[in-house]
């Protein structure tokens, strides 16, 4: 009976290419922070040679096994942090703002700009630190890590959205997070178009010294002396609206708003040339 060949794990792809495509640009980015030079393209090396003989990415771990001098290959765990629940609502909050985000994650897509929106919340895009458990006992970050994480950005080159299992989510539940929290938004841009902020209230007196003038409708509109309107806010219908029930199977809603804008940037444009 012939036996199983397991296929070789091969580096392919150049630091350049992954370098322009998220998330295996904030795995090139920790592997630069993180190792020594020597250990870097030693891993690379490795990598490229289809030394790694298995890589496995699940919750919060980076499993892989490299071959070396020795006969038997070096079996490795690298810690991922994983992001809590609340943490991940936290980034969704963040994430609300931005119309194409849900629309590119229903297709299998990670937003470019992710990585500054969980950073502005104070977490890592990936792992700033890495915790490196290898049985080849280096007290450095060793090249056989490197190498597994150089085939962990190739990994996630062509499935991107493994990233969210490694940090301890996935795309349905960012999803949820996401449309909750655009529901909250919602709310509260309705709470702000009904109302207007005292200090935007120019030179008003108190009631109690106008109570004369009160119900007497002014003569011309130049005695009207109304309040500024409220800052502008993005696509204020759809939100009020709420979740769409196509949401998940079609993302409606994005693509409004991506026409929306793309509408009214091309009407400006056309009144300032006429």
């Amino acid at each position: 009976m012939a036996k199983t060949v397991k296929p070789i794990l091969r580096l392919k792809t150049s630091t350049e290419d992954l370098r322009l495509h998220t998330p295996s640009a904030w795995v090139i980015d920790s592997i630069s922070k993180n190792f020594t030079m020597d250990r870097l393209v030693a891993g690379q090396t490795y990598a490229m040679d289809g030394q790694i003989r298995s890589l496995q990415l699940s919750k919060g771990l980076i499993k892989s096994s490299v071959m070396c001098t020795e006969e038997k290959p070096y079996r490795l765990e690298i810690d991922i942090p994983v992001l809590t629940s609340d943490e991940w609502t936290k980034v969704s909050q963040r994430m609300a703002g931005e119309a194409r985000i849900a629309a590119r994650l229903s297709a299998g897509k990670i937003p470019s700009n992710l990585g500054t929106m969980i950073e502005d919340c104070g977490l890592d895009a990936f792992a700033n630190k890495l915790v490196v458990r290898c049985a080849c006992k280096d007290r450095k970050l060793c090249k056989h890590a490197a190498a597994a994480l150089f085939l962990t950005a190739q990994r996630l080159l062509a499935t991107p959205l493994l990233y969210f299992e490694l940090r301890g989510t996935d795309k349905d539940d960012l999803l949820i997070k996401l449309r909750q929290a655009r529901t909250l938004e919602a709310k509260g841009e309705a709470r702000a178009h009904a109302s207007v902020r005292e200090d935007e209230i120019p030179n008003l007196l108190p009631l109690e010294d106008c109570l004369e003038e009160f119900w007497r409708t002014p003569h011309s509109l130049k005695e009207v002396n109304r309040a500024p309107m409220p800052t502008h806010l993005q696509h204020t219908l759809l939100r009020r609206l709420g979740i769409s029930p196509m949401e998940g199977k079609f993302p409606m809603v994005g693509l409004l708003e991506t026409i929306y804008d793309d509408v009214s940037r091309v009407a400006r444009e056309k009144r300032r040339e006429s």
